[in-house]
């Protein structure tokens, strides 16, 4: 498999957290973790995803959006297959498309069903582009076309949301309710508009994604190691690990799993400005 990331334009980097080209010589099987919102380009071969619940393959030429995902889904990718990526914020999801994340979770659509008819032929400009930096200049020129400042959103919550959620000390929802000076009730309804669910399954998903990359990044040898004091045991620990990330933590340290280690070490390698490189 050949993995890269790339930095979007520096006007598009609160929007869109990351670009990546990824490649397969040979058919891969493997799981996909939970995510932050991503469109997905197939410039070649063709890729099938059981996200849904069931099998679905995108061709080469498809432009599959999906919202926010809460749930490891099982991925393959035929021989040949070539993929370039945009991992979407949840102010990126907010400012380019009209939709509440919430519609759009653990859910794919064509990404042309998303934007305006307008906007379309900046798709087309992504597929016929020659190269690498052709793709991405095409990209840059699609998402900032997409951009609507105009579109209400608040961004003070997003930005307090975002902290509670990347923080990788144990914390609950009060430590979310102590910050900001807005209702339990407004809480739920904007982490479900921005984020694509309540704020309590929000923080169960970045919690379990938390102990995978410290399970990579710090090359830790044993898994309770990262099974920290928010946990009511090793049971529950094991349990929602696996449910985020697709695998037990035993199973994740000792397989392979060539998707998710490749994409966070080399997710390493670039400038990220996004907190949200945690993800995406």
């Amino acid at each position: 498999m050949e993995f890269s990331y790339f930095e979007p334009a520096p006007a598009l980097r609160q929007f869109v957290s990351s670009y990546y080209f990824v490649a397969f010589a040979y058919e891969i099987s493997d799981i996909m973790r939970a995510e932050i919102a991503n469109a997905r380009f197939i410039l070649d071969g063709a890729v099938t995803t059981e996200l849904s619940g069931e099998a679905v393959t995108f061709n080469a030429g498809a432009a599959p959006l999906c919202g926010p995902t809460y749930r490891a889904s099982k991925i393959r990718f035929e021989a040949g297959a070539r993929i370039f990526g945009a991992a979407i914020t949840p102010l990126g999801w907010r400012r380019l498309f009209s939709m509440s994340a919430q519609d759009a979770a653990d859910k794919h659509m064509p990404l042309t069903d998303a934007i305006p008819a307008s906007r379309r032929g900046g798709v087309d400009a992504i597929f016929n582009a020659p190269d690498q930096a052709g793709v991405i200049a095409a990209a840059d020129a699609l998402f900032l076309s997409l951009v609507d400042n105009d579109r209400s959103v608040h961004e003070e919550f997003i930005h307090q949301a975002t902290d509670w959620i990347v923080d990788p000390e144990p914390n609950e929802i009060h430590h979310l309710l102590d910050h900001v000076d807005i209702s339990h009730r407004q809480v739920e309804r904007l982490c479900k508009s921005y984020f694509g669910s309540g704020p309590k399954k929000l923080h169960r998903k970045f919690r379990a994604l938390h102990a995978a990359n410290r399970l990579t990044w710090q090359s830790l040898d044993d898994w309770r190691d990262v099974a920290r004091a928010a946990y009511y045991d090793q049971a529950h620990f094991i349990r929602e690990f696996k449910l985020f990330n697709g695998r037990t933590p035993k199973e994740f340290m000792n397989g392979p799993h060539i998707l998710v280690r490749t994409t966070l070490e080399e997710r390493l390698k670039i400038n990220h400005a996004s907190p949200f490189s945690l993800v995406g």
